[in-house]
């Protein structure tokens, strides 16, 4: 027995054929905004996490020869596509006076807005 393999948009109208496209090229670009988002939220968290180390060595070691010592984690936001986005960044405290360090990556990336600067460069990369 033969299976009909025919698509019903191939049957459909113009307009019906033009709407499933644009429905397709949206569901692409939120797709790919998507995982703009999630590289530069993966990148970000790993980079945060060298400069703790750099700061205050692995998490539950006592470095001596380092500044400072981690003081657990908090949530903060940084700009995305003209918003913020919340993640979870770790916190380190001076050995000497007890005040809270800045990681130089999260700094940067709540100043300058990086991961949208680095979410748009990745877009336009793609798109020439």
């Amino acid at each position: 027995m033969k299976r009909v393999t025919t698509s019903p948009l191939a049957l459909a109208s113009t307009a019906d054929l033009t709407t499933a496209v644009e429905e397709a090229r949206d569901a692409v670009g939120a797709s790919f905004e998507h995982f703009c988002l999630m590289a530069g939220l993966a990148s970000l968290t790993q980079m945060l996490e060298e400069d703790a180390m750099t700061l205050a060595g692995a998490p539950h070691a006592r470095a001596a020869d380092k500044p400072g010592y981690r003081w657990g984690r908090t949530r903060g936001r940084v700009g995305f596509h003209g918003g913020k986005v919340e993640m979870e960044r770790p916190r380190v405290r001076s050995k000497t006076t007890g005040k809270e360090l800045a990681l130089p990556s999260w700094k940067e990336a709540a100043e300058a807005g990086w991961l949208e600067q680095w979410a748009m460069s990745l877009m336009l990369m793609n798109v020439a």
